[in-house]
């Protein structure tokens, strides 16, 4: 018997994808990229547990997948996003599955990020280098639909936006590797993250590779469940980008954690 053959097609963001875009972050868990529109997640509502409830008008129920507070931060960042793509001031790619959507990228202008807000955080979280352009921050794929090439799809509709938007040097940091590994979650989960038998077995197993003028770098924990937001370096070398320098930023050595992500850049 064969397999269906799924279509998959791209659109940008604007205000007639909005509801797609909506209709996406619905399904999956983040922050529908108010992190990278803003510069730090929209705030939540203050207090307790106990506390919230009484302020929302009801308790979470995981028998009925009522999680109130959720829901309100899903409406916030819905329409914090609705009001800047209204604006022009929010790009993006959807990727859609037989025209369901099923994978989010987004980009923007450095020049443009954050937007300024009274949540804003210094837009030097964002480019590393000077003379970037453009940059390429998040992918979020749902998860029936991961590990079909999504994010590829999403980076290379993303590439094509901006060099039809006068183009430039993008820029992106991406994971140096992915590195499934059950042991450390159970070891983490057992003993807890700070405990002395996952320095050891971090300090022991975990992998490593070597990158040309780079050095060596480690592997980033990472499962089709936990699928890094920033994407994968050979995912981004397949679209042209090259390997500038290891990120101090986001990349760490501390002892119990582990994990290398490479600045990225391509011009268009």
């Amino acid at each position: 018997m064969n397999e269906r053959v799924v279509r998959f097609t791209t659109r940008e963001l604007s205000m007639r994808t909005i509801d797609d875009f909506e209709q996406f972050f619905s399904q999956v868990h983040g922050c529908a990229c108010t992190l990278y529109f803003f510069g730090r997640h929209l705030s939540s509502v203050s207090g307790t547990a106990q506390q919230r409830a009484v302020r929302l008008g009801s308790a979470p129920d995981r028998s009925r997948k009522h999680f109130p507070h959720q829901e309100l931060m899903r409406k916030r960042e819905a329409a914090a996003v609705r009001d800047l793509v209204s604006k022009g001031q929010a790009h993006g790619i959807l990727v859609y599955a037989d025209g369901d959507p099923v994978g989010w990228c987004h980009f923007g202008r450095v020049d443009e990020l954050p937007v300024p807000s009274e949540e804003s955080d210094p837009d030097t979280i964002y480019a590393r280098l000077d003379t970037t352009e453009w940059v390429i921050n998040c992918f979020t794929t749902r998860m029936d639909h991961r590990r079909q090439g999504v994010a590829t799809r999403a980076l290379n509709a993303a590439v094509a936006a901006i060099k039809k938007r006068g183009g430039g040097w993008i820029e992106a940091v991406p994971m140096a590797f992915p590195h499934d590994d059950p042991t450390l979650r159970k070891l983490r989960r057992t003993f807890r993250w700070r405990s002395p038998q996952v320095a050891e077995y971090l300090r022991d197993n975990w992998p490593t590779k070597e990158l040309p003028a780079i050095g060596e770098v480690s592997a980033c924990l990472n499962s089709t469940r936990t699928m890094g937001h920033m994407g994968n370096m050979s995912m981004f070398e397949k679209a042209g980008f090259t390997a500038i320098q290891r990120d101090d930023y986001r990349s760490a050595t501390d002892p119990y954690h582990r994990g290398d992500f490479i600045v990225m850049r391509r011009h268009v």
